[in-house]
């Protein structure tokens, strides 16, 4: 018991010598949680704000002056917003009761004793409520107005103080007032800590506390010198265990984190032993208490440098660069990490002690210059990335080129847009990088601060954000498979909110004011007024919940319909469809509705915009309006379903899917065909499969000239009733077509049980016509053609005349002896067209 009271005293001493410089004080945590929980005092109101008033006059105070008034205006608007709505609901029913009584009577009328009597009572009631409320709304118009006021005076003069030139560093008489100034401020520190030493209570409280010192030490010194270690082997290790799995990779990166958490736990430790030894005056602890703020943000960088350049090929990296390049990245955020704990503390000491401007500019100096050679280096990380996106000079023919990671990747002719993007970030953080220490050179210290840090702490986030982004798309691989293909729409959204999320850090980094965006914040609580209707942002929020709730019961809904309610009635698998979708469209536009009227959303006074948008709306969406009306009627009145084989504006096949614009049929090829649905209501449909499968298919058969008629009709006739689809009744039908150019001409007419087998039913029957009419000698002719020559004697050759082309030159043949020409072409197939004449 007594080991455990003893650890139980260090953690206390620790949180405690450690939380006083990161919390709130408690008067100011309360003023901020129970300080609305009090009634709006309207005399000490008017105090407030006179004050604030002769503040805002003067402009003479200190910045942390005004941002502590602005704080009290704060909760003082809190406070008058509360009694803008005190008894909101009595005065809402005095006001519908004196509506119920009636118009006041004009001049000239009279009214009932006991009716004027109830109405003067109301009126009184009314007035006793009405009255503080319109007070606390002057006063709350006029706390905005001296809060926006505020808002406009610190911006302006944050504004001066960036554009303020001071002293330059070229100038050595300010290099040697810098560094007096520096001289004098380490003999103040020195002189606390030395009174703090020579304090008897002091001494005895440090011997009292060396235990617990020395564990906090020995603590701090093994989390900062092994903990680190213990993290990246463990991570490296789950990524060799997981051979590259996406759950080894996330395990990897969750693992990573550690490397921040547990050296910055050591710093914590540390510092909780420096403050409990006691020697150090009040200046000394302003500055101890600033070194876990100063090691997280030399962690953070380098755990930052180490995700975005990692030292492994295989760690996951959005990058492509070479292992210098990586390696460099990685010194680059790490000596931006060290520079901004440097930073604190230079913004820190101009805060405790009253410097000399040449000191401050001297402190600032070094920080500039080197934060812009850091600058410099990871823009052009970022340019070489981009630039390695196209084809290099020396690319190879097969258009691939080496990455360093012993594999190839193909380049292409144009960027993409990310790395388009990165490309741009790199050019604009060089041109920052140049500006400066240009600046600072110049005597504006403060703005050549603004100008290398602001853009070096954004390539920060940007990497911040890059992490989050990979670490979210692989945990919803890994738990959504789905996503695993690219094409769910959850991780894009996760990502987009990411980038949301970062966008208040990113403002803070340039400059913005966290007053402003807590302002920002409020007034997208408030809403915005768009054509009378208020849209806050937590009506935004409700809306889109109760139509998510919605939207996901509806499809719960029609799961349960098509597997377990529809198939057990005697509805056709397309009216099965037919109502599980009509379902989901009365499903998805009730939730729409609730949800517009859980949020409060008030629509009556867009009906006229409405009404004036759907005119044009109307004429310009009169296609898509009519596809979709026409896929109502289809899935009501079901002339065409799922499954059928129809035949529409020349295309022909089964309808696999009837949505509300378009219906898609695939052909016989195999391939889908999008037809819109009003062609299937305002053109002509062939359903060969509507309400039966039985269809009639004709087949034509010709014979040769002086066949027996009767015969071939006999075979035919039996023909078609042997054949298993062919249904008798009514009994397949053999028509004696006529005579045609080179053939008896029959048609065998027969119904099929399912016309779906029509071409197989085809090639059946022909197959057995050929056989049977090869048995029984029938010709099937084919066609011929009789050829007559005119003055045949004309393609006899002359004698002395060379033969036309074609014929060959034999002996004079008299005219009489010449033979007699074929019937067929064959006479003149070797004749030129001059010839042929």
């Amino acid at each position: 018991m007594a080991r455990i009271a003893v650890w139980l005293r260090i953690l206390l001493i620790a949180v405690a010598v450690t939380t006083s410089g990161f919390c709130l004080p408690v008067h100011a945590a309360d003023e901020l949680t129970t300080g609305q929980d009090e009634p709006a005092d309207f005399d000490a109101w008017e105090k407030t704000a006179i004050r604030a008033e002769q503040s805002l006059s003067d402009a003479k105070a200190s910045d942390a002056a005004f941002e502590q008034l602005r704080a009290d205006l704060v909760v003082w608007r809190a406070k008058l917003q509360k009694a803008e709505q005190q008894n909101a609901s009595r005065i809402a029913t005095l006001e519908g009761q004196i509506a119920a009584l009636g118009p006041p009577p004009t001049d000239g009328e009279t009214e009932d004793e006991e009716l004027a009597a109830r109405r003067a009572e109301l009126q009184k009631q009314y007035q006793d409520l009405i009255a503080p409320v319109r007070i606390a709304n002057e006063a709350l118009a006029r706390a905005n107005g001296m809060i926006s006021d505020l808002d406009t005076l610190l911006r302006e003069r944050q504004r001066s103080q960036l554009l303020q030139r001071g002293p330059s560093p070229l100038n050595p008489m300010n290099l040697r007032k810098g560094i007096g100034d520096l001289a004098g401020l380490a003999r103040v520190l020195v002189n606390e800590t030395t009174s703090a030493m020579n304090l008897r209570s002091e001494r005895v409280l440090l011997r009292q506390n060396l235990p617990v010192i020395g564990v906090l030490v020995f603590l701090a010194v093994l989390f900062l010198w092994r903990g680190r270690l213990w993290f990246e082997r463990a991570a490296q290790w789950m990524i060799n265990r997981g051979r590259g799995s996406e759950r080894g990779i996330v395990g990897a990166m969750l693992m990573s984190l550690g490397q921040v958490v547990v050296p910055f736990i050591g710093v914590f430790l540390l510092t909780a032993a420096l403050l409990a030894t006691s020697m150090f005056g009040a200046r000394g602890v302003e500055l101890v208490q600033l070194i876990p703020s100063m090691g997280l943000s030399v962690f953070l960088a380098r755990w930052l440098g180490g995700q975005t350049f990692p030292y492994d090929s295989n760690w996951p990296s959005m990058f492509d660069l070479t292992f210098k390049e990586r390696r460099r990245g990685r010194f680059y955020f790490m000596a931006l990490g060290i520079l901004f704990a440097l930073f604190l503390v230079v913004q820190n000491l101009s805060k405790l002690f009253i410097l000399e401007h040449a000191t401050e500019v001297i402190l600032r100096i070094p920080l500039v210059l080197l934060s812009a050679i850091c600058l410099w280096g990871l823009s052009g990380l970022l340019i070489s990335h981009a630039d390695k996106s196209l084809v290099p000079s020396g690319a190879t023919e097969e258009g691939a080129r080496p990455t360093g990671r012993d594999e190839t990747v193909p380049v292409s002719a144009e960027r993409s847009f990310i790395d388009g993007v990165y490309h741009l970030i790199g050019r604009a953080g060089r041109i920052f990088a140049i500006a400066g220490p240009v600046v600072a050179m110049l005597g504006y210290s403060q703005a050549g601060i603004y100008l290398t840090l602001s853009p070096a702490l954004s390539l920060a986030l940007l990497a911040l954000i890059n992490f989050l982004q990979r670490l979210s798309t692989r945990l919803f691989n890994l738990f959504l498979p789905s996503s695993r293909d690219g094409d769910s729409l959850w991780p894009v959204l996760f990502n987009v909110l990411i980038v949301l999320s970062a966008v208040p850090l990113l403002a803070v980094i340039w400059g913005v004011r966290q007053a402003d965006l807590a302002e920002i914040w409020l007034k997208l609580q408030d809403g915005v007024e768009l054509g009378g209707t208020k849209v806050s942002l937590s009506a935004a929020f409700s809306l889109l919940v109760i139509f998510l709730i919605g939207y996901s019961v509806t499809k719960l809904l029609q799961g349960v319909m098509r597997t377990s309610i529809l198939p057990r009635t005697r509805l056709d698998p397309g009216a099965q469809s037919a109502v599980n979708s009509g379902v989901g469209y009365l499903g998805i536009s009730i939730a729409g509705l609730v949800a517009v009227s859980v949020a409060g959303l008030n629509l009556s006074s867009l009906a006229f915009v409405a009404g004036a948008l759907s005119v044009g709306v109307g004429f310009g969406l009169q296609n898509i309006v009519s596809n979709f009306v026409s896929g109502l009627i289809l899935l009501m009145e079901r002339p065409v379903s799922e499954g059928d084989w129809v035949e529409v504006g020349g295309v022909m096949g089964t309808v696999r899917k009837i949505s509300v614009r378009a219906t898609t049929v695939e052909t016989f090829d195999r391939t889908d065909v999008i037809v819109p649905n009003s062609d299937f209501i305002t053109s002509q449909v062939t359903n060969w499969t509507r309400g039966n499968l039985t269809g009639r298919l004709i087949l034509t058969v010709g014979v040769a000239y002086g066949s027996d008629t009767r015969k071939v009709a006999e075979i035919l006739q039996e023909i078609a009733e042997a054949h298993p689809l062919v249904i008798v009744n009514p009994p397949p039908l053999i028509v004696f077509q006529g005579f045609g150019d080179n053939s008896l001409d029959f048609e065998m007419r027969v119904i099929l049980r399912d016309i779906n087998f029509g071409l197989g039913t085809r090639t059946e029957l022909n197959h057995r016509i050929a056989e049977r009419f090869a048995e029984a000698g029938i010709e099937i002719p084919f066609p011929q053609r009789d050829i007559w020559v005119r003055n045949a004697e004309a393609l006899r050759p002359r004698p002395g005349v060379a033969a036309p082309a074609g014929i060959t030159a034999t002996a004079p043949v008299a005219p009489d002896s010449m033979p007699e020409l074929p019937a067929s072409g064959d006479a003149v197939a070797n004749l030129s067209p001059e010839d042929e004449t």
